[in-house]
């Protein structure tokens, strides 16, 4: 399983200035074909050590979810360094 590109990524209004919300959808690569499924991040800015991310799928993929879980917070990490996030 291989996320390809979190598309249409944008940003939600969110109470707490340390909080991202975020909406996107993720394009997913599995088993040689290609599927896209809507997804929000929270990115929650801690006082010490690196951001918390949490990821929610919010339609049904095919696969198993937990790697992919894992492959869009790496992406979300990076796209946060390189300074790339709404």
């Amino acid at each position: 399983m291989r996320v390809v590109e979190l598309r249409d990524l944008s940003r939600r209004e969110s109470p707490v200035h340390y909080i991202k919300e975020l909406t996107a959808v993720a394009v997913v690569e599995w088993n040689e074909r290609q599927s896209e499924s809507d997804i929000a991040i929270i990115l929650e800015h801690k006082p010490l050590g690196p951001p918390e991310v949490r990821v929610h799928i919010l339609d049904a993929v095919e696969g198993p979810t937990l790697p992919l879980i894992h492959a869009i917070k790496d992406m979300v990490v990076d796209l946060e360094r390189s300074g790339r996030l709404p």
